[in-house]
């Protein structure tokens, strides 16, 4: 008896690699809103910004319902910052707001954790997802304003910024479904938070992150 156990389990586990694919891949694209965070009290957060991405997504699963999903996702992340400041004219000092649009375009490395619900009235599964994304800055722009308390506009400029540091890294939450399409490809969409956990200013007085909230679907083969 000792001796048929090893045979079954070994019969177990290849009906269901033979059952369930062991890697899925596919690609992605989404739309995003973005916006900073600051901790520093003369920094405000200037709103959010749209933004987009698109990319590559792979899932190894670990079992039936469990996944480890990554690939790479190209960012594109927006937002602004607002500071009280002093400006001169020529030479007389004039006290007002700057005001400061960022355009930063990443590529993520995420690894994340996929677990699925089993097929909901045979029509589509929900999914979560929770993981860690690395991102690597390839290029940032600055739109810089400065407008005096009177409301006069008296500097602006628009230019390339060298100053966020080249790593991002943050912890990745989503939230969706998948739904069918024609035999193992099927839809993949939903939501997620994108959540920075490490500050990207290279400023030793302002502390910042950028976060996004994005929608993405993706087809999966």
């Amino acid at each position: 008896m000792k001796k048929l156990l090893p045979i079954a389990f070994f019969f177990i586990a290849f009906s269901l690699q033979a059952q369930h694919k062991a890697f899925q891949f596919g690609f992605k694209g989404g739309a995003d809103i973005g916006w900073f965070k600051t901790d520093s009290d003369a920094y405000k957060n200037d709103g959010v910004a749209l933004g987009g991405s698109w990319g590559f997504v792979a899932d190894f699963f670990l079992m039936e319902n469990y996944s480890l999903t990554t690939g790479f996702d190209l960012l594109y992340l927006n937002g602004g910052m607002t500071f009280p400041s002093t400006s001169y004219d020529p030479w007389i000092p004039v006290e007002g707001t700057v005001f400061d649009e960022y355009r930063t375009k990443y590529i993520q490395l995420p690894v994340i954790l996929t677990m699925k619900t089993n097929n909901i009235r045979e029509r589509f599964r929900a999914f979560g997802q929770i993981g860690y994304g690395l991102g690597f800055l390839i290029s940032a722009k600055q739109a810089h304003k400065f407008i005096s308390d009177e409301g006069l506009l008296l500097e602006e400029s628009t230019g390339d910024f060298d100053g966020f540091t080249l790593l991002r890294s943050a912890v990745i939450i989503g939230l969706g479904v998948e739904v069918p399409l024609h035999k193992s490809t099927y839809l993949r969409t939903g939501f997620e938070f994108n959540n920075a956990f490490v500050d990207m200013v290279k400023s030793e007085s302002l502390k910042a992150r950028n976060n996004f909230v994005s929608f993405n679907a993706a087809v999966i083969f």
